[in-house]
């Protein structure tokens, strides 16, 4: 986790559920980091809305402890192209479960300057 936040510190900045406001200078990119345990069958999806942020995909980081079937986090990465306003709905499902809602769902409001 340590290099993860370092790393983190170096594009911009690091958003949880704690933080849905997201302000990001053009130019820069942020990191969203979501609570994930691909072992359940479940992984977030991203939904962008508006304008200045370009998604760069998302990769799952493990979790530092060695347990079997411990959860780590998904963390998705957005370049801040130009200036204007976003929302980024997440989403938490299996994607193979058409008719279901999302068990959870954030929503981050992010403006770029």
């Amino acid at each position: 986790m340590n290099g993860l936040i370092l790393a983190l510190v170096l594009v911009g900045g690091v958003f949880t559920t704690a933080t849905p406001q997201i302000a990001a200078h053009h130019g820069t990119t942020f990191l969203v980091a979501l609570p994930s345990n691909p072992t359940t069958g479940y992984a977030w999806t991203a939904r962008v809305r508006g304008s200045g942020i370009v998604s760069q995909g998302s990769a799952y980081q493990r979790p530092q402890s060695a347990g079997m079937g411990a959860g780590g986090q998904q963390v998705f990465s957005f370049d801040a192209v130009r200036n204007g306003t976003a929302t980024i709905t997440f989403s938490y499902a299996r994607t193979w479960e058409k008719h279901v809602a999302p068990i959870k769902s954030a929503v981050f409001h992010v403006t770029t300057t």
